[in-house]
């Protein structure tokens, strides 16, 4: 009687070819976490900074609103600066001109916004390079 036997070599390759699939799978897996943690860690820096730049922006709107009704201490000049930090190299510099002399038909602003302004105070240059090994 004859015998229907695999040979070694059809059951060594689909072996070689599951042991392949599972080490693309987890390969492939552990990309998609390791891009996905750096998404998360833009998104939340990205976040962090909207977040600083709206509390100067509304700390600004408050000092344009001070100068704009009077309760500015400096009430007697026409210039009117203001530095507002945002992170510790960035600063959103405001500076307002008083409209005292001209006012104008149906308006109860008495200053004018000069400069609205995010400034960079860091002197080294930005980083283009890519981490890439040679």
């Amino acid at each position: 009687m004859k015998s229907n036997s695999r040979s070694a070599s059809s059951v060594g390759s689909a072996s070689i070819l599951l042991i392949f699939t599972v080490l693309c799978l987890i390969s492939f897996a552990t990309l998609t976490l390791v891009n996905s943690r750096a998404d998360y860690n833009l998104s939340k820096d990205l976040a962090d900074r909207q977040l600083a730049y709206y509390e100067a922006c509304h700390k600004g709107n408050a000092f344009v609103a001070a100068v704009n009704s009077g309760y500015d201490c400096n009430s007697g000049q026409a210039i009117h600066e203001e530095s507002i930090p945002i992170t510790d190299t960035q600063s959103l510099d405001i500076t307002i001109m008083s409209n005292s002399a001209k006012k104008t038909f149906n308006s109860d602003n008495s200053c004018s916004i000069i400069q609205w302004q995010v400034v960079n105070h860091s002197d080294s240059e930005y980083d283009y390079t890519l981490p890439v090994a040679k």
